[in-house]
């Protein structure tokens, strides 16, 4: 636990003041926590057959977040990343053929499909989102997706520490229970009602609990979706490199669908 409590206290700030001040800031950190990501995924798959390319799906990883950082409408960003998305099945196909020699063709090409769309895409909305809207509002909202999710995960640990007793997904996460989720899911609405007194988000009230509800449901569902994929490869935690956290991918797991839940809301609400 307090290894856990003094890497946020070290990261949280940082991670804010890139949030608060934006590019090159935040595309800076997005790109490098994209390669980090792709080679903590790429670990996760076991096989004697072949290591994974890294730097392939870095590469991809990294023109996602180019593509958020270009993009100034959500058509504009869905056509630069599909394109992108495109080019990087296709290199990755060729890699597939010309440079596999195992036999698992079809689990090695999931993975390595999967990786840099699963930790870039929600990157890439992040940086789109920083710059969406007039004023500060794509700022504001950005705050908002990452620290009511945050608020998230922190209120499902301790309701479920202190009050779990029904387990909510066994098979896939046994530490997990429903009074925790619903802690999670009161802790977001909550985060978000002190955030929109704090900042300007453009919505009424009742707008803006309505917003956290979604993001407290979406968030618990990222977390459960890398739970999942941890226990098909069998480990506790995707690295090492946030000591008390695990790996950089099992603190983007709950953003991976709130980050770009948030953007498509706002978009939505602000449509121009």
């Amino acid at each position: 636990m307090a290894a856990r409590i003094i890497t946020a206290l070290v990261g949280a700030p940082a991670l804010v003041a890139a949030l608060w001040f934006g590019n090159p800031w935040l595309a800076g950190l997005a790109g490098l926590a994209a390669i980090v990501g792709v080679w903590e995924f790429y670990r996760l798959y076991r096989s004697d057959d072949a290591t994974l390319p890294v730097w392939l799906g870095s590469l991809w990883g990294l023109a996602l977040v180019a593509a958020g950082l270009a993009a100034d409408s959500v058509s504009q960003f869905l056509i630069v990343a599909g394109w992108i998305s495109a080019a990087g099945g296709f290199a990755c196909l060729l890699w597939l053929l010309g440079g596999y020699r195992g036999r698992k063709q079809l689990l090695t090409g999931a993975f390595l499909l999967a990786g840099p769309v699963y930790v870039s895409l929600a990157l890439a909305h992040g940086v789109a989102l920083r710059e969406a809207g007039p004023g500060d509002l794509g700022r504001n909202w950005l705050l908002l997706a990452v620290l009511v999710t945050f608020a998230t995960d922190t209120g499902a640990f301790f309701a479920g520490r202190s009050l779990g007793r029904h387990a909510m997904a066994p098979a896939v996460s046994p530490n997990k229970t429903w009074e925790g989720s619903v802690g999670g899911l009161l802790s977001a609405v909550a985060a978000t009602a002190a955030l929109g007194a704090v900042l300007d988000l453009g919505i009424g009230i009742w707008q803006q609990l309505l917003v956290g509800g979604v993001v407290g449901v979406v968030a618990q569902a990222g977390d459960l979706l890398e739970s999942k994929l941890k226990r098909i490869s069998q480990v506790k935690d995707t690295g090492s490199i946030m000591p008390g956290h695990g790996g950089l991918l099992d603190r983007l797991d709950s953003l991976a669908l709130a980050v770009p839940t948030v953007y498509y809301v706002f978009s939505v609400m602000f449509r121009p």
